[in-house]
């Protein structure tokens, strides 16, 4: 009997532990499930306890794998925390918040540092969408948020803190600590100005955004839009607006959109870049810059866009005409570390800049290198209408060796409103390797009032040619009154040469009778002068900006009624080159006249103009029967010489 009772024990306690080890498979906690090799949680506390250094929650359950799948299962609210991430991570941390939003209950405390620890970790965010409802949502005060513990409760908590859910911290990182990805992230908060509330701190982080991002935050008095030394758009679309459109409320105490200076400790530089087929689009309401750059270790700033991107600065009434506004609303300042400043527009980008004030103020961005390359389309405009407003989009004085370079662009605008937006002796403008045609508009309009075809070379930024090493341009500007008309003009656009026929040639008539002495009377045929219509002269006018040296051709062909015949005769020769339907070169390039160079109206322009006797002519006889004839020539034009 003792034995039989012994072994019915020993396979109750063996049933009893095979059901425990069934239920760990399934349910690692009571909040955290795992399906696969993803974690899938329901609070704020559950991402902490996944990810949080000072975590017991691995050493109970099981060993931290070395990267994570998350799927945040509903909306979170973050607890009063600030640690570093786990260490024992070194590979990606994966977050899929599916639509869902995070909370915190502790603006100053709600993040995860990123620290030089966890210097292979790439933290992804994927599918981050704030609540509709709190779209009109100032913030100032506490709302109702799930429980960081328990998702079936609320507490008192906030949209967003002094620091986003994964952050810097100075000191605890160096170069190339880890990185951020945002994918899919909308975090839609117009109306939330507390003054505390940052969209993003990565510091000396570097951030990605990919897929279509959409961050907005109202207009603070006392912090940043975010802080970050490298951000990058990968692909996609990203769009982000600071403050209200129209409101135009001073941001006081903020130092700029994007606070690229605080935490780059151990870093080179600073870097804006938007990737080719990616969109970047910034819109800044406030009156405050949109880059501050340069600090003791970074002082290098670099702004790239190798894709398109759109940035709107309007937070100053265009009327604004301060100095301190030219700073402020600018779209870069740098500090007192900054050695140079590199803002290039890539193969095929397209930038459209627009500003209320002035865009950039020399005095603070040290060495400024602007290089437009080649197919690149960039806009540049200040709608500022002060008359004799400082506020240009190049304002104050460039370092020595500051330059405007163009190689092969699509084309390059810069217009102010009221005021020449360049003047600068040492602000170097260089066209590169593909020569440009420069037009100036003197007004707020579409006028060119001044054409300089087919440039190459360099000349400094005030276009008169004076200082080291002047005028380099070929042919030269400055012995073309280029002081005088380029340098009032308020708009400046360099685009590439074109071949166009810019002329409609004038129909031509002949009126005769057959009894005029003209025709000889053994009905040999005649080439007949036009004689019908006006003085009869005839001008061909071809436009060819992409050389000083034109190199095309002028043909025509002809189709008429019956065998009425049709020629050319050019000026100064008596033979006349019979026309048929086969197109035939009638004038080359050489036989027109250059218009004059810096003339807004003939620069660019080649003319020939014919006499009555020459030109299209018509040939007759005294035989022919009386009667009206028609026919019709098709003039092509044809790049290249015979």
């Amino acid at each position: 009997m003792t034995m039989k009772n012994n072994k019915k024990i020993q396979f109750l306690l063996l049933f009893f532990t095979m059901l425990i080890g069934f239920v760990f498979a399934t349910t690692v906690n009571a909040d955290v499930t795992k399906d696969g090799d993803v974690y899938h949680i329901t609070t704020g506390q559950d991402l902490v306890n996944l990810l949080g250094n000072d975590s017991t929650y691995w050493t109970e359950s099981e060993e931290i794998p070395s990267s994570i799948k998350i799927s945040v299962d509903t909306d979170i609210t973050m607890p009063s925390y600030k640690q570093r991430l786990n260490t024992s991570l070194s590979g990606p941390v994966d977050i899929n918040f599916n639509n869902h939003m995070f909370y915190i209950v502790d603006k100053a405390n709600c993040s995860f540092i990123m620290s030089a620890s966890s210097a292979n970790v790439d933290v992804m965010i994927h599918n981050v969408k704030s609540s509709d409802s709190n779209i009109s949502n100032t913030g100032q005060t506490t709302l109702l948020v799930p429980d960081p513990g328990n998702n079936a409760q609320t507490v008192q908590g906030y949209l967003l803190g002094y620091l986003s859910l994964f952050t810097y911290v100075i000191g605890l990182g160096a170069a190339n600590t880890g990185t951020i990805t945002y994918d899919n992230v909308t975090i839609n908060y117009p109306n939330l100005s507390d003054g505390v509330s940052r969209m993003i701190t990565s510091g000396y982080v570097p951030i990605k955004f990919t897929g279509i991002n959409l961050l907005v935050l109202g207009g603070q008095a006392g912090t940043d839009f975010g802080v970050a030394s490298s951000i990058k758009i990968v692909s996609g679309i990203t769009k982000m607006t600071w403050g209200a459109a129209g409101d135009s409320t001073t941001t006081q105490g903020a130092v700029s959109m994007f606070n690229m200076s605080t935490g780059a400790a151990g870093q080179s530089s600073v870097n804006f870049t938007v990737d080719s087929g990616a969109t970047a689009i910034i819109n800044n309401h406030t009156q405050t810059r949109v880059f501050n750059v340069g600090a003791a270790s970074a002082a290098t700033a670099n702004i790239t866009n190798n894709g398109t991107m759109t940035v709107t600065m309007d937070g100053y009434a265009t009327n604004a005409n301060t100095d301190t506004t030219s700073i402020r609303g600018s779209f870069l300042v740098g500090n007192s570390g900054l050695s140079s400043t590199n803002i290039t527009f890539g193969p095929n980008a397209v930038t459209n800049i627009t500003t209320n004030t002035g865009l950039i103020n020399m005095n603070n961005t040290a060495s400024l290198k602007v290089n437009a390359q080649a197919g690149s389309q960039t806009t540049l405009l200040s709608k500022n209408t002060t008359a004799g407003s400082t506020i240009r989009l190049f304002n104050g004085n460039a370092t020595s060796g500051s330059s405007l370079t163009l190689d092969s662009v699509a084309f390059f605008s810069m217009r102010n409103a009221a005021i020449p937006p360049l003047q600068q002796d040492n602000m170097r403008i260089v066209i590169a390797n593909t020569p440009l045609t420069i037009l100036g508009y003197a007004a707020n309009n579409d006028t060119v009032t001044a054409r300089y075809v087919a440039e190459i070379g360099s000349i400094n930024g005030a276009w008169d040619g004076n200082g080291t090493p002047g005028d380099q341009m070929s042919p030269p500007l400055a012995m073309n009154n280029s002081e005088t008309k380029l340098k009032p003009a308020f708009g400046i656009r360099f685009e590439p040469g074109v071949l166009a026929n810019s002329y409609a040639v004038n129909p031509s008539v002949w009126n005769y009778a057959l009894s005029n002495p003209i025709f000889p009377a053994d009905n040999t045929p005649v080439w007949l002068s036009r004689n019908g219509s006006g003085d009869n002269t005839q001008t061909f006018d071809i436009y060819d900006s992409r050389s000083q040296t034109a190199s095309f051709r002028l043909q025509a062909l002809v189709a008429g009624t019956g065998s009425r015949q049709y020629g050319f005769k050019k000026n100064g020769t008596n033979e006349v080159l019979s026309l048929n339907d086969q197109a035939q070169t009638i004038l080359n390039a050489s036989d027109f006249t250059a218009g004059t160079i810096g003339d807004a109206a003939t620069a660019g322009h080649w003319t020939y103009t014919t006499d009555a006797d020459h030109g299209l002519l018509v040939q007759a006889a005294r035989s022919e029967k009386i009667g009206t004839y028609a026919g019709s020539v098709t003039y092509s034009l044809v790049d290249g010489l015979e």
